[in-house]
Protein backbone atom coordinates (compact mmCIF):
# COMPACT_ATOMS: atom_id res chain seq x y z
CA UNK A 1 0.00 0.00 0.00
CA UNK A 2 1.36 3.67 -1.20
CA UNK A 3 1.78 6.11 1.35
CA UNK A 4 1.48 9.13 -1.26
CA UNK A 5 -1.30 11.65 -0.98
CA UNK A 6 -3.52 12.33 -3.60
CA UNK A 7 -5.37 15.05 -4.71
CA UNK A 8 -7.65 15.53 -7.44
CA UNK A 9 -8.10 18.54 -10.26
CA UNK A 10 -11.33 19.20 -11.80
CA UNK A 11 -11.89 20.34 -14.67
CA UNK A 12 -15.74 20.44 -16.84
CA UNK A 13 -15.38 20.63 -20.47
CA UNK A 14 -18.13 21.33 -23.55
CA UNK A 15 -17.45 20.66 -26.81
CA UNK A 16 -18.50 23.68 -28.37
CA UNK A 17 -19.14 24.03 -32.09
CA UNK A 18 -15.73 22.60 -33.70
CA UNK A 19 -13.11 23.05 -33.04
CA UNK A 20 -13.81 25.41 -30.32
CA UNK A 21 -13.86 23.78 -26.44
CA UNK A 22 -14.80 24.97 -23.04
CA UNK A 23 -13.18 24.03 -20.02
CA UNK A 24 -14.39 25.29 -16.36
CA UNK A 25 -11.64 24.89 -13.84
CA UNK A 26 -13.54 23.72 -10.49
CA UNK A 27 -11.52 25.17 -8.34
CA UNK A 28 -11.71 28.84 -9.56
CA UNK A 29 -15.05 28.62 -11.50
CA UNK A 30 -12.63 30.47 -14.46
CA UNK A 31 -13.47 29.49 -18.57
CA UNK A 32 -10.61 28.44 -21.17
CA UNK A 33 -11.37 28.49 -24.14
CA UNK A 34 -9.58 26.18 -26.72
CA UNK A 35 -9.57 26.15 -30.36
CA UNK A 36 -7.28 25.25 -33.40
CA UNK A 37 -5.08 28.73 -34.05
CA UNK A 38 -3.37 29.00 -37.54
CA UNK A 39 -1.58 25.78 -38.68
CA UNK A 40 -3.06 23.46 -36.00
CA UNK A 41 -6.07 24.50 -37.38
CA UNK A 42 -5.18 23.71 -41.16
CA UNK A 43 -3.87 20.55 -40.20
CA UNK A 44 -7.35 19.64 -38.75
CA UNK A 45 -8.93 20.67 -41.82
CA UNK A 46 -10.30 23.89 -41.32
CA UNK A 47 -9.55 26.59 -43.67
CA UNK A 48 -7.92 30.03 -42.61
CA UNK A 49 -10.46 32.48 -40.88
CA UNK A 50 -13.01 29.74 -41.00
CA UNK A 51 -13.33 29.56 -37.42
CA UNK A 52 -12.47 31.85 -34.31
CA UNK A 53 -9.26 31.83 -33.16
CA UNK A 54 -8.66 30.85 -29.83
CA UNK A 55 -5.07 29.45 -28.09
CA UNK A 56 -4.58 25.23 -28.58
CA UNK A 57 -4.35 22.81 -26.23
CA UNK A 58 -0.25 22.70 -27.38
CA UNK A 59 -0.48 26.16 -26.30
CA UNK A 60 -1.65 25.53 -22.99
CA UNK A 61 0.52 22.78 -22.27
CA UNK A 62 3.83 24.72 -23.42
CA UNK A 63 2.32 27.44 -21.30
CA UNK A 64 1.40 25.14 -18.28
CA UNK A 65 4.43 23.88 -18.06
CA UNK A 66 6.84 26.39 -18.73
CA UNK A 67 4.83 28.87 -16.36
CA UNK A 68 4.99 25.42 -13.36
CA UNK A 69 8.75 25.84 -14.49
CA UNK A 70 9.70 29.96 -13.77
CA UNK A 71 7.83 29.43 -10.66
CA UNK A 72 9.89 26.66 -9.77
CA UNK A 73 13.07 28.41 -10.38
CA UNK A 74 12.00 31.18 -8.90
CA UNK A 75 11.37 29.34 -5.44
CA UNK A 76 14.97 27.61 -6.12
CA UNK A 77 16.74 31.09 -6.49
CA UNK A 78 15.09 32.35 -3.82
CA UNK A 79 16.49 29.35 -1.38
CA UNK A 80 19.96 30.40 -2.39
CA UNK A 81 19.18 34.19 -1.52
CA UNK A 82 18.79 35.21 -5.16
CA UNK A 83 15.92 37.58 -5.84
CA UNK A 84 13.87 36.57 -9.36
CA UNK A 85 10.68 39.20 -8.57
CA UNK A 86 9.28 41.24 -11.31
CA UNK A 87 11.43 41.32 -14.31
CA UNK A 88 14.36 39.84 -12.84
CA UNK A 89 13.56 36.35 -13.99
CA UNK A 90 11.40 36.52 -17.18
CA UNK A 91 11.14 33.24 -19.92
CA UNK A 92 10.43 32.48 -23.32
CA UNK A 93 9.00 28.71 -24.09
CA UNK A 94 8.57 27.42 -27.70
CA UNK A 95 6.80 24.02 -27.64
CA UNK A 96 8.03 21.61 -30.78
CA UNK A 97 5.96 19.99 -32.89
CA UNK A 98 5.43 17.25 -34.95
CA UNK A 99 2.75 15.16 -36.68
CA UNK A 100 3.43 11.77 -36.50
CA UNK A 101 2.82 9.22 -39.19
CA UNK A 102 -0.66 8.68 -38.07
CA UNK A 103 -1.56 12.32 -38.29
CA UNK A 104 -1.85 13.24 -34.65
CA UNK A 105 0.27 16.24 -33.49
CA UNK A 106 2.87 15.58 -30.86
CA UNK A 107 4.46 18.17 -28.21
CA UNK A 108 7.55 16.80 -28.57
CA UNK A 109 10.06 19.06 -26.70
CA UNK A 110 9.47 22.42 -24.78
CA UNK A 111 12.33 24.64 -24.52
CA UNK A 112 12.36 27.54 -21.73
CA UNK A 113 15.04 30.57 -22.16
CA UNK A 114 14.99 32.12 -18.98
CA UNK A 115 16.86 35.71 -18.51
CA UNK A 116 17.88 36.10 -15.12
CA UNK A 117 19.44 39.49 -13.87
CA UNK A 118 21.58 39.19 -10.73
CA UNK A 119 24.95 40.14 -9.38
CA UNK A 120 27.78 38.34 -10.65
CA UNK A 121 28.80 36.41 -7.52
CA UNK A 122 25.71 34.68 -7.76
CA UNK A 123 26.05 33.05 -11.07
CA UNK A 124 26.93 29.65 -10.05
CA UNK A 125 24.21 29.66 -7.76
CA UNK A 126 21.64 30.61 -10.52
CA UNK A 127 23.00 27.62 -12.45
CA UNK A 128 23.10 24.97 -10.13
CA UNK A 129 19.40 26.01 -9.71
CA UNK A 130 18.48 25.92 -12.83
CA UNK A 131 20.23 22.47 -13.65
CA UNK A 132 18.24 21.23 -11.27
CA UNK A 133 14.36 22.47 -11.20
CA UNK A 134 12.94 20.89 -13.67
CA UNK A 135 13.24 17.49 -11.40
CA UNK A 136 10.88 19.27 -8.69
CA UNK A 137 8.37 21.03 -10.85
CA UNK A 138 5.51 18.76 -10.70
CA UNK A 139 3.99 19.95 -14.52
CA UNK A 140 7.44 18.96 -16.12
CA UNK A 141 7.57 15.92 -14.16
CA UNK A 142 4.31 14.59 -14.65
CA UNK A 143 5.37 15.18 -18.66
CA UNK A 144 8.54 14.48 -18.84
CA UNK A 145 8.09 11.03 -19.76
CA UNK A 146 6.85 12.32 -23.06
CA UNK A 147 7.90 15.37 -23.98
CA UNK A 148 11.59 16.55 -23.67
CA UNK A 149 12.06 19.39 -21.48
CA UNK A 150 14.80 21.84 -22.03
CA UNK A 151 15.91 24.93 -19.80
CA UNK A 152 18.44 27.66 -20.40
CA UNK A 153 19.56 30.28 -18.78
CA UNK A 154 21.11 33.59 -19.83
CA UNK A 155 22.57 35.63 -17.16
CA UNK A 156 23.01 39.06 -17.54
CA UNK A 157 25.29 40.54 -14.92
CA UNK A 158 23.93 43.65 -12.44
CA UNK A 159 25.84 45.70 -10.20
CA UNK A 160 24.93 45.69 -6.70
CA UNK A 161 23.12 48.71 -4.80
CA UNK A 162 23.98 49.12 -1.17
CA UNK A 163 20.62 49.28 0.58
CA UNK A 164 19.83 52.49 2.87
CA UNK A 165 20.76 52.29 6.12
CA UNK A 166 22.90 48.70 5.69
Amino acid sequence: MSDETTHEVRVHLTRERPPIRKAVLEMTGDEVTFGTPGWQGEHYGFAPGSVPEHPGTLDFLVASVAGCLIGTLGGALKARGIDSAGDRLTADAVGEVVVDPDGVLRLRTITVRYALKAPEDKREAAERARAHHAAHCPNARSVAAAIDIVTELDFIPTLETAVAGA
